[in-house]
């Protein structure tokens, strides 16, 4: 009997073993389960973006924008220096310089030397020279960038060129087509703003004498007539290499001519085939067409700016600002103004519209359309 109740108590006893086993094998599969599901869980929360991540996202898919104002030629010096002389060396920039302290880049042609030294260049018809002082109003101004590539900027010689060169790079302005030496003449410079890499260079097709070009042992300026033009796209082309949007500033055409030649015309449209986006012309003393080829904008003349002026041609003036998105050109907006006693000023509705209207018929035979606002819509092509 009591080996029957011990028999019977092994088999109880056996069973229970057997069914703890499995309740633990059971319970065991539960736990790794919730382990395996709070692993997938942890996994999936951490591949998912954070808050963090996904402003980074959108800040690398915000659009960059940049504004370049460009304007004609510049000189203190003349009727000009009379008004800085009595009103001060921020005079000839009072009504502008909100343009260009709010844009980008400014870039302008320096039609002077800038010095006190010197003597006049010879059989010359007009020499210029500005007081160095002026460079430091033009940098509050929000001038960064000068071209000295031009009939103007060995008036005083190259002591008054060596002059120019170092007053403008004691400031915050940078400069192109003009140096101490060929290299540094022809160099240009590149200005990156809002991601977006500008390139600039200076040429000119007005050089007074042959001892004003830039040599390796001479400093000068850079031409561009014929016999020039290959080492001028090869610039382009390798500057391009570096710059997302290419500036070119050349002093061209015929004086109080408010058509460009044939010859200007072609240049142009070669100069942008060869990686060029905006041509900026000057010399003309007016205001010229504006032309936009395969959706760049060429300015044949902007015309004079800070200058002495003596007729309403020659006053006529602009601002032309070219706005960019994601490194292309999107629009271009004129800013018309007018030049009384030496310095430009921006026009009322009536005078705005009026200038306007003369802009768009000397640029009818290009086919630009520029609506009331001054506005050219660049039309992707």
């Amino acid at each position: 009997m009591k080996k029957r109740f011990y028999l019977l108590m092994s088999i109880v006893g056996i069973l229970l073993g057997l069914f703890s086993v499995k309740a633990v094998e059971v319970l065991g599969s539960k736990n790794d389960t919730e382990i395996q599901i709070s692993e997938k869980t942890r996994k999936e929360k951490k591949e998912e973006p954070s808050i963090e991540a996904f402003e980074s996202i959108d800040e690398t898919e915000e659009t960059c924008s940049l504004s370049i104002s460009l304007i004609g030629d510049i000189l203190m010096d003349g009727s000009v220096k009379i008004h800085i002389n009595k009103n001060g060396f921020n005079y000839p920039w009072d009504r502008v310089k909100e343009y260009f302290q709010n844009d980008d880049i400014t870039i302008g042609n320096l039609e002077t030397s800038i010095t006190t030294k010197g003597q006049k260049w010879p059989d010359k018809q007009f020499n210029f020279r500005s007081d160095p002082r002026n460079i430091k109003a033009m940098e509050e101004a929000g001038i960064d960038i000068v071209s000295l590539s031009n009939n103007h900027s060995l008036d005083y010689g190259y002591d008054g060129l060596m002059d120019t060169l170092k007053y403008i790079d004691n400031s915050k302005i940078k400069r192109v087509g003009g140096g101490y030496n060929k290299k540094d003449a022809i160099n240009g410079t590149i200005v990156e703003k809002n991601g977006i890499k500008v390139g600039v260079l200076g040429f000119s097709r007005v050089v007074p004498d042959v001892k004003w070009y830039a040599t390796d042992k001479r400093a000068g300026i850079v031409g561009a007539y014929d016999p020039h033009i290959e080492e001028v796209t090869d610039r382009v082309m390798e500057m391009k290499k570096e710059a997302d949007i290419m500036v070119l500033a050349i002093h061209w055409g015929v004086e109080r001519s408010d058509t460009p030649r044939k010859q200007e015309m072609d240049l142009a449209k070669r100069l942008i085939d060869s990686g060029v986006d905006i041509v900026m012309g000057h010399h003309p003393h007016v205001l010229q067409g504006v032309e936009i080829y395969k959706g760049k904008p060429i300015f044949y003349s902007l015309g004079n700016f800070v200058f002495g002026t003596s007729t309403e041609i020659t006053s006529n003036t602009m601002i032309a600002q070219v706005n960019l998105i994601n490194k292309n050109i999107d629009n271009i907006k004129i800013i018309p103004c007018e030049i009384v006693s030496g310095r430009p000023i921006p026009l009322d509705n009536n005078k705005n519209a009026e200038k306007i209207n003369y802009l768009h018929k000397i640029s009818k035979n290009f086919k630009t359309n520029i609506d009331k606002d001054g506005l050219i819509k660049i039309v992707k092509e």
